[in-house]
């Protein structure tokens, strides 16, 4: 009889699980702090997620509050361009040279007073400067040189200003978004400052006569970008003071593409001396072309009010946007923040949590340490008593010390003294009916194996008859096309035979004549021109030929539909050759011809594609299914594409229509057995089904995109070489 091993005998694959004590141990940390652990996490995702859904609202809100700020200052400059053009004719009776010089000064005026502007520009009707500011927002001279040099000037010389002024000068107001303008950089020199006072912004009004109502000149005013960068700083510095430093606001043109507002730009600075280099220049860069940033350009045309997104160095980014209210400027305000400054809170949180979750670790380790080591010395002495019985001692008796579960586990162990020798017997018995059931049990699953075998076999026969009844089908549904393709040169054929005959037996008459005549005198040959005439002797010559190239044309038509017919048809299975996909596509074409013609244009364009490995007639199957598939799908006129380029070891064919499109929630179905979008008695659900097993089993796949009214395009990915047998 073989011994068992004493349970203290046996190698565990855990040293740690060698004591009882170490297994209380590590049972009570898990039942205790992994909860703890398991809701730290729990809330750690919810208030993470939380954090963002706020600091998204917060965000889109600064966006929307900026937005706002904005567009009340671009309010308020257009009131103040209408009240300085309709109080003009007020104070001057007219643009007459004489007044000239008055104006200037109540320009200077107005360009203080507002501390805003750059240039404050009156016009004539022609187009002349009859008026400008000689001082800056700070009463500082231009430059006199220059300024004498633009009044009287055409505004035309400046193409932005001019603009502007075409417009107004027939009554109507309006407005030149973010631009450089030259007639600014001609008297303020902004080379090193702020880069936001580079660009500016124009606004032009109507001088009306208030008598006539008739326009009278234009009121130009051009506005430094500077005071709209002003309106997004703000929000740097608010952000900021809430401890996110990576805040800032900016701000794009209509084409959702070109920043037209941003902190980092050159010569910009904080305080009184520092200045911010770090970031670049971002004025007048794009997001796609200068910064990669596809996904908040898309959101900025969706309209969005929020995105998160990645920046190209990995650094994720939560942005909040908003479009000012003036949509015939079209610009986007936007508020963003580096996640990483979002999740500061939270990191410190995780490490306050591992802390206290180290400290429980701690105290769940000693009271542990403590009671179990109440009940392995107890134990201990159980495993000893039950050794000694293990070798075969059953004499041997466990002391019993107490009433618990040990004390019960060592009567229990006193009862397996009494019962072993019955069971030793019984296991001898079971080991010997063992065998019996275990070769019972093989015989079983061989039984299952041949009967599973089997049904594979059938399976794979019903799949070969599947495929065989819908090539059949598609057969059947080419008859009436072939027959009609072969109707047309049967009738070169039949249709003139008639004609043949008939000028056959003219000319066999003729001869017959020439025959009888007893010489060919000159009036013998007058006579036989004569008759030639009369015959139509050069037409008939003539005609012969032609319907004798009609009779070859026609059989040649007749000889190429049935050659590709046999070749389709022909059975391959156990074959594998090459394949030229090109001659394969001609050829479905060919024996498709009834279905497209005069209908259906086809556009080939055919890639330099090598010859590859397969079953040449499976795989006509399922160009001959996807082509009468779009076919089918165009009702009246319309057009398919046919393209075929390599990949990386693979050939591609693309089949594209214009036609009726699939439901998407259709397309996951079409390549099941017997599933069909056709009317009844139309298809039966096969076609693309033994197609999608087709290029499977050549390796390949069939992608499909599709919508409804838009038409289908079905690619084919097949591999050049074949890496084991088909």
């Amino acid at each position: 009889m073989r011994r068992l091993k004493s349970p203290a005998s046996k190698e565990h694959r855990f040293a740690i699980f060698h004591s009882i004590r170490n297994k209380l141990l590590v049972l009570m940390i898990a039942l205790s702090l992994l909860p703890l652990a398991g809701m730290s996490i729990f809330y750690y995702f919810i208030g993470r997620n939380q954090i963002q859904e706020r600091i998204r609202l917060s965000l889109g809100k600064m966006a929307q509050d900026t937005a706002d700020k904005v567009d009340l200052l671009l309010r308020g400059k257009k009131e103040e361009i209408h009240l300085m053009a309709t109080t003009f004719p007020l104070i001057f009776d007219g643009l007459n040279k004489d007044s000239r010089d008055d104006i200037i000064p109540l320009l200077n005026n107005y360009c203080f007073q507002q501390d805003v502007y750059d240039l404050l520009i009156v016009l004539d009707v022609k187009g002349k400067i009859v008026g400008i500011n000689t001082t800056d927002r700070n009463r500082a001279p231009l430059p006199a040189e220059s300024i004498s040099e633009i009044l009287g000037a055409d505004i035309a010389n400046f193409s932005e200003e001019h603009q502007l002024f075409q417009s107004s000068i027939t009554g109507h107001n309006n407005h030149l978004g973010w631009y450089r303008s030259r007639l600014v950089q001609r008297l303020y020199d902004y080379r090193t400052s702020d880069a936001s006072h580079q660009y500016d912004i124009a606004f032009s009004e109507p001088i009306i006569d208030p008598g006539t109502r008739e326009v009278v000149g234009v009121w130009i005013n051009v506005l430094n970008w500077s005071y709209f960068q002003n309106i997004l700083d703000p929000v740097e510095m608010d952000l900021s003071n809430l401890g996110l430093s990576t805040g800032y606001a900016f701000m794009t043109a209509s084409d959702a593409n070109t920043i037209i507002g941003h902190k980092y730009r050159l010569n910009r600075k904080v305080g009184e001396y520092s200045q911010i280099v770090q970031g670049g220049n971002y004025y007048d860069s794009r997001l796609i072309e200068n910064h990669k940033l596809e996904n908040l350009h898309k959101a900025i045309l969706n309209q969005d009010r929020h995105i998160i997104y990645d920046l190209p160095n990995g650094q994720g980014r939560i942005t909040g946007l908003a479009p000012i209210e003036d949509t015939s400027l079209g610009w986007i305000v936007g508020v963003e923040i580096d996640e990483s400054d979002i999740y500061r809170p939270i990191r410190s949180l995780i490490y306050w949590l591992l802390g206290a979750i180290f400290i429980l670790s701690l105290l769940v380790i000693f009271f542990t340490y403590i009671i179990s080591r109440g009940i392995s010395v107890p134990l201990n002495n159980l495993i000893r008593s039950a050794t000694t019985i293990s070798q075969g001692n059953f004499n041997e008796r466990v002391l019993i010390q107490s009433s618990d579960e040990v004390g019960l586990l060592a009567s229990t162990f006193n009862e397996m003294a009494r019962t072993l020798s019955s069971r030793e017997m019984q296991l001898q018995e079971l080991n010997r009916n063992l065998e019996d059931m275990v070769r019972d049990r093989t015989l079983e699953l061989e039984n299952s194996h041949e009967a599973l075998k089997r049904a594979y076999y059938d399976l794979q026969s019903a799949q070969e008859q599947l495929v065989q009844t819908e090539k059949m089908a598609s057969l059947g549904q080419l008859v009436a096309g072939i027959a009609h393709e072969i109707k047309n040169p049967l009738n070169f054929i039949y249709g003139n035979t008639g004609f043949l005959a008939d000028y056959i037996q003219k000319i066999q008459d003729l001869l017959e004549m020439f025959e009888k005549l007893p010489s060919l005198s000159a009036a013998d040959k007058a006579e036989i021109e004569r008759m030639k005439d009369e015959v139509q002797y050069s037409f008939i010559k003539k005609d012969l030929n032609i319907l004798i190239d009609n009779f070859t044309d026609g059989s040649r038509r007749i000889n190429t539909i049935v050659s590709d017919l046999r070749t389709f048809s022909r059975m391959d299975r156990d074959e594998v050759s090459e394949v030229d996909l090109h001659a394969s596509l001609e050829m479905s074409l060919n024996l498709l011809r009834n279905q497209y013609k005069n209908r259906i244009e086809i556009h080939k364009e055919y890639g330099d594609i090598p010859k590859i490995q397969g079953y040449p007639g499976k795989l006509n199957q399922v160009f001959m299914n996807l082509l009468s598939n779009a076919f089918q799908a165009i009702k009246d006129k319309g057009e398919v594409w046919l393209r075929t380029r390599t990949g990386s070891g693979t050939v591609e064919i693309e089949i594209s229509d214009n036609g009726s499109g699939i439901a998407q929630e259709n397309i996951k179905r079409i390549f099941e057995p017997f599933y069909t979008t056709k009317p009844v008695g139309q298809g039966t659900g096969l076609g693309l089904s033994i197609s999608y097993g087709i290029v499977e089993q050549h390796g390949g796949k069939i992608q499909v995109v599709s919508a409804p009214r838009k038409g289908s395009t079905f690619t084919i990915l097949l591999p050049i070489f074949q890496e084991k047998a088909l």
